[in-house]
This record gives C-alpha cells, sequence and structure tokens, in this order.
C-alpha cells in the first residue's frame, strides 16, 4: 500500500513539474510576442522613427513608453532558464538595440535643439540591426506562431514599416525591395484569413482596416522613389506619403483580445 502512494506521489509531482514547465514556457513564448508588438508597428521603432522624421513630442513619449515595454519583455526573457545559450545570446543581441534605440531618443531632442539637418541627425542615430533581427528571428523559431502575429511580425521591427520609414528617410532601394515584400506577405496572410477562418463581422471590419492601411503603405513606396528621383526634401516626402495608422492600430488592438 506505501509502495503504491509512493509511485501516485511521485506521479502527482511529475505531473506538477511537467504543468510548470509549460506554464513556463508559454510565459516566454508571450514574452517574444509582446516583444514583437512592443517594438513594432504603431509601437517602439515606428515611434521612434517618426520623432526622426517629424520631431514631434508625442513620438518621444510613445517611444520611449514603448522601449520600456520592450525592455521589460527582454529583462524577463534574461532571467528565463529554458532558454538555450544561443537565445540566451540574442536576447543579450536584442537588449542592446533596445538600449541603443532608447538612448538615440535622447539624442534626437538635443540635435533638433541644435537645428541639426534631418538627414544629419538619422545618421547620428543610425543603428546596425542585423544582429538583433537575426536574434528575434532565432527567439521566434522556437513556437509556432498564428497568422495575426507573423502579420504583426511582417509589420514590425526590421520588416514592413521599419524598411518604409528608412526608405522615405535614406531613399537606398533596397528598403523599398524588403518593405514591398513584408507589404505582399501581410497581404497574403490577410487574404488566407479571410478564406480559411470564419470571422465574426466586428473581426472581419478590423481585419479589413489593417488590410487597407497596409495597401496604402505598399502603395506609397513608388510615390516614395518618383519623388526622391524628383530630389525632394525627405519632410516634403514624409508629408506626402503619410498615413493614418489609427484605423490598423485599433484593429490590432480588437483583434489580440
Amino acid at each position: 500500500m506505501m509502495r503504491h502512494l509512493n509511485r501516485l506521489t511521485l506521479l502527482l509531482i511529475l505531473l506538477i513539474l511537467s504543468s510548470l514547465s509549460s506554464v513556463h514556457a508559454a510565459s516566454a513564448r508571450d514574452e517574444v510576442a509582446g516583444l514583437v508588438r512592443a517594438l513594432g508597428y504603431g509601437a517602439g521603432i515606428h515611434h521612434f522613427k517618426n520623432y526622426v522624421l517629424r520631431g514631434r513630442t508625442e513620438y518621444y513619449a510613445s517611444a520611449k513608453r514603448s522601449l520600456a515595454d520592450a525592455l521589460t519583455r527582454v529583462n524577463q526573457l534574461e532571467k528565463d532558464t529554458e532558454l538555450n545559450q544561443s537565445e540566451q545570446q540574442a536576447v543579450v543581441a536584442i537588449k542592446a538595440m533596445v538600449m541603443a534605440y532608447d538612448s538615440g531618443l535622447d539624442t534626437i531632442s538635443e540635435l533638433r535643439t541644435k537645428g541639426w539637418r534631418l538627414d544629419d541627425v538619422d545618421l547620428s542615430v543610425a543603428i546596425n540591426d542585423a544582429d538583433a533581427i537575426a536574434a528575434l528571428d532565432l527567439l521566434r523559431s522556437k513556437w509556432k506562431w498564428s497568422e495575426l502575429e507573423e502579420i504583426e511580425y511582417q509589420l514590425g521591427y526590421g520588416q514592413g514599416i521599419h524598411n518604409f520609414k528608412n526608405y522615405v528617410i535614406r531613399q537606398h532601394e533596397r528598403y523599398h525591395t524588403l518593405a514591398l515584400a513584408n507589404f505582399l506577405a501581410v497581404e497574403s496572410l490577410i487574404v488566407n484569413q479571410f478564406n480559411t477562418t470564419k470571422l465574426g463581422s466586428t473581426d472581419k471590419e478590423a481585419l479589413e482596416s489593417i488590410e487597407r492601411v497596409v495597401q496604402s503603405y505598399r502603395n506609397y513606396l513608388t510615390l516614395i522613389g518618383r519623388l526622391h528621383t524628383m530630389q525632394k526634401p525627405v519632410r516634403q516626402i514624409d508629408l506626402a506619403v503619410k498615413i493614418n495608422d489609427k484605423p490598423a492600430v485599433e484593429g490590432f488592438a480588437l483583434l489580440n483580445k
């Protein structure tokens, strides 16, 4: 009888440990999803680029809040003992990137106060994102992602809107190519959602709002190229292709509920 009880106790302990491990893994996944969101569309780097372009204090404040959220999530991931050495190194690379962008916000503020040109401000706070983008990809490869999460990723840090803003500011054709690929990927994912998912009317409207905004960004890529060819100032180009993100941001907020 005692031996039987010991076996039951051992089984219960193993089940509890297994359950705790699953919760832990889910928590790490949630932190990575939250990190993508905090850095991405309508958040950290999006606001950062808008602050470079427009210099308005609301972009500074919004970027600061989003980057603080991203840093909190990175700090949580640093404590995660389930991540292997390569994944921990990825977290370190992402943390360095987040801190660099946060510091860059104050540099932008200082340089704008001194009357620096937009191009020179951008050059002074330009960050090599390659390591952090690869690091985020490595972390995301640990889990499967829903189509909605993939849409957020394709619009976010190192992807669609990030490349779009860099194309406005820096003119390099590679940003056009990358942004176009991101926007086409998003549109394909949205079409798949409409075709394979039973959406309620509210969810459908939210997804349609996101789709319209993404199509607007994609369509403006050609205009950006023409305006650069005409040697128009970056601020004028930004004004010409400025898009109201509110419908899409609200759409994501609704769908994420």
